[in-house]
């Protein structure tokens, strides 16, 4: 009886989530470009790569910070709706960001394929999980993680070859003509039950989280390179107008984390909050899931980005051979994915989400010890490596957290896991610059990249290592899950 009530009222799940997959495949495809291409971002903007590094962190700010709120709203409005809205939000931001003319147009209109983005990946998973029964559900949340990693693997080759070809331009435009088909098969096979959840929202919570990871991590991006005192950061318009402002790094800490503090003290006070700190203390499989997956994306989620700044500055690659040596990465996690979710389905969770992150720590660990002569090959099997341990992670993760909940709050844990991921990617991108910051010149783009190569690579080894670190603290945190025959 209980398999029945988690199943929506249509027959052909298979269609539905074939629909689901290629509609949130756009989300990850920019994410792949954007790891390419912000180098010629930084450099036709002329902005200093810690201001260009927010063009992905603040998409994954907003991300973390509304997609519980949004996923919540949807179980109380209609996931389908809300799934087709944030796509067509999504199409629209992207559209408006190949059009930006400076730096900062460009960052606002990222927060707008946020917004949509968040709606789109806070439903997606959800539609799926309710689609398909227990024994079922490991093996297609293994083909959306494996989808997800195509788009990852496909965006910095197709980013190579058009920035090659046209510009970074339309590597915006590209998500314009798949959405937009997307959204009509959406309308169409697509299809749920109609929405039971009947709560309130917590938008104060959201926003409060929002700001203060905002302040938190912008602090730690500027301060190690300003000595965290007061940062005068320097931008040039289109037009060439050049622009500053100032940026009080210990007063943004401070801001930062009082607000993540009121954020704390909000939720545990509110009766519906963004992230439910009793349910983590409440539900040890719920709790491990999560903070496995802030650690792992904290862990190795800038590597891609770091590599691609790299091969491109320090080995003269261009931008499509250089996405073909990182598309190692998410290519391997492409291949295992299904693996580890068919697995999942009867180990459960706990072994497999262990192995994957410390196959991730050996990977950044080989990485961590990168020089300017480093061997190309030597790189390629490290990202495969750290492929194959996200890969068995991802899906048996995914899965075990959102079937440890019930069917009434999955989109709730949907965007909860995801707020962790995107907290995690966020503070990876961050703490890696404030690592590579230091010797880093922020006027690199005005003196035509003069950089000592010995320092930055120092840095970012240290970069490497710190994600080893946090990589192998998850291992101790996947294992505190209870051993069970499925999650």
């Amino acid at each position: 009886m209980k398999q029945e009530l988690t199943k929506p009222e249509y027959k052909d799940r298979w269609l539905a989530l074939t629909v689901i997959n290629i509609a949130t495949f756009i989300a990850p495809l920019d994410t792949g470009i954007i790891s390419i291409v912000l180098p010629n971002i930084a450099r036709d903007f002329r902005a200093t790569i810690s201001l260009a590094i927010w063009i992905p962190v603040i998409y994954l700010i907003i991300l973390a910070a509304f997609m519980t709120s949004f996923g919540r709203y949807s179980d109380i409005k209609g996931r389908k709706k809300y799934f087709i809205i944030g796509l067509a939000v999504f199409v629209v931001g992207s559209f408006l960001s190949g059009n930006a003319s400076d730096i900062f147009q460009l960052l606002f209109f990222r927060i707008i394929q946020a917004v949509g983005g968040a709606f789109l990946l806070a439903n997606g998973r959800a539609l799926i999980t309710n689609a398909f029964p227990p024994h079922q559900r490991g093996f297609a949340m293994g083909t959306h993680v494996t989808t997800i990693y195509v788009a990852l693997a496909l965006g910095p080759a197709l980013g190579g070859v058009i920035t090659d070809l046209v510009g970074w331009r339309i590597v915006f435009f590209v998500n314009v003509p798949i959405g937009i088909v997307m959204l009509v098969l959406a309308y169409f096979k697509v299809k749920e039950r109609e929405a039971v959840a009947k709560v309130k929202m917590d938008w104060l919570g959201s926003l409060l989280l929002g700001f203060g990871l905002g302040t938190l991590l912008l602090g730690l991006t500027f301060g190690p390179g300003s000595n965290w005192g007061t940062k005068e950061t320097y931008f040039e318009l289109i037009e060439g107008q050049v622009q500053s402002f100032s940026v009080p790094i210990v007063g943004l800490l401070a801001l930062g984390i009082a607000l993540l503090i009121g954020f704390g003290a909000v939720q545990l006070k509110t009766r519906y909050p963004v992230l439910d700190l009793r349910l983590l203390t409440s539900n040890r499989l719920f709790l491990s899931s999560n903070l496995a997956v802030l650690l792992i994306y904290t862990a190795h989620h800038s590597a891609i980005i770091m590599l691609s700044f790299y091969l491109q500055l320090f080995r003269g690659m261009d931008p499509f051979d250089a996405a073909i040596i990182l598309a190692a990465l998410p290519a391997a996690v492409t291949v295992v994915s299904p693996i580890g979710g068919n697995f999942s389905d009867r180990i459960g969770s706990r072994e497999l989400s262990a192995i994957g992150l410390a196959l991730v720590t050996v990977g950044l660990a080989v990485l961590g010890f990168l020089s300017p002569t480093t061997s190309i090959v030597l790189i390629i099997v490290a990202l495969i490596v750290l492929g194959i341990g996200v890969g068995l992670f991802a899906a048996p993760n995914t899965n075990a957290n959102l079937s440890s909940v019930t069917p009434d709050k999955r989109s709730l844990a949907n965007g909860m896991l995801g707020s962790m991921r995107h907290m995690g990617q966020s503070l990876s991108l961050v703490l890696s610059v404030a690592a590579i910051g230091i010797f880093l010149p922020e006027n690199i783009y005005e003196q035509g990249g003069l950089i000592s190569v010995p320092e930055y690579v120092m840095g970012l080894n240290n970069a490497f290592r710190l994600g080893a670190v946090i990589a192998a603290i998850g291992i101790f945190v996947a294992l505190i899950r209870e051993k069970r025959k499925t999650d």
